[in-house]
């Protein structure tokens, strides 16, 4: 069966009358990218900001945090903190790590910076990456598992800087 021209171009204007009623316009997708665009420009100043490194770079120190004494005392407790976050993490409470993490022992990581900077630059520069590369690993929605491993690396990097620095290697 056959139908004819008539009907065929007859079902083809009820067809496209219907897809334009049913289309999202214009605008609103324009609108729709517009605000996907501002998030993500916003999202990346945001953990640029968080992150301490400025202009993304570790060819300086990190900005200092309001925190303690560069110590041996001070590194056997970041030690301590760093191995109780990571434990958090593996136990799935990643609001109770990012708790534990940011206060005085992200300060830590950031202040450890200069003096190490003093005693071995590329030291300085690779803790300096791994903090801020674990800084952005809290702060997207990536899986807790590999956010332990980036705070796994800056705690293998505090143990490398402590000894840099002359005091004993916490463990």
């Amino acid at each position: 069966m056959h139908s004819s021209p008539a009907a065929s171009t007859l079902y083809s204007r009820r067809r496209a009358r219907a897809a334009r009623r049913n289309r999202v316009p214009d605008w609103v997708w324009g609108a729709g990218l517009g605000v996907l665009a501002l998030f993500f420009v916003g999202a990346f100043f945001a953990v640029r900001e968080i992150s301490g490194g400025g202009d993304g770079s570790c060819d300086g120190p990190l900005a200092p945090l309001a925190g303690g004494e560069i110590t041996a005392e001070a590194f056997v407790n970041e030690e301590e903190a760093l191995t109780r976050v990571i434990s958090m993490l593996t136990l799935g409470d990643r609001p109770g790590a990012e708790a534990a993490f940011f206060g005085p022992v992200h300060a830590f990581t950031h202040n450890v910076d200069p003096p190490l900077r003093e005693r071995d630059g590329d030291a300085a520069k690779e803790l300096c990456e791994a903090v801020i590369l674990m800084e952005n690993a809290f702060a997207v929605n990536i899986s807790s598992s590999r956010v332990a491993l980036h705070v796994d690396l800056v705690r293998t990097l505090l143990r490398d800087a402590a000894e840099t620095l002359g005091y004993p290697r916490p463990e």
